[in-house]
């Protein structure tokens, strides 16, 4: 008789298991999707940096340039104008404008 419950040591990756150990990938289409546009709004800037750290985690390295160029199509507001100015070619240089974004943001809401 089979059992109701699941084997859970054959059926559910180890906890203790990393991403980087990953043999299948997602397309750059459904890792977009990860990707909610960012409007400019500093408390979503966290969360979108999360977003596209797990979003380029799950594709596949060779697709990582066009993923980039997507994803900067979904930035608007003062990091859009920012990032325009600079030719940027690295996840990690947009990263941090936006954490200059949300720090510079930060010291100007203490100073008033």
């Amino acid at each position: 008789m089979p059992s109701l419950y699941p084997n859970l040591e054959a059926e559910v990756a180890s906890p203790d298991s990393n991403t980087a150990n990953m043999t299948e990938y997602i397309s750059v289409g459904e890792a977009l999707k990860l990707v909610a546009p960012f409007k400019g709004e500093k408390r979503d800037v966290l969360a979108f940096i999360a977003n596209l750290d797990t979003a380029f985690e799950v594709i596949d390295p060779i697709n990582e340039g066009t993923l980039f160029k997507f994803v900067l199509t979904r930035i608007s507001g003062e990091p859009k104008t920012a990032i325009a100015h600079r030719n940027f070619g690295k996840l990690g240089r947009v990263k941090i404008i936006f954490k200059e974004y949300l720090h510079r943001e930060e010291n100007t809401r203490l100073s008033c």
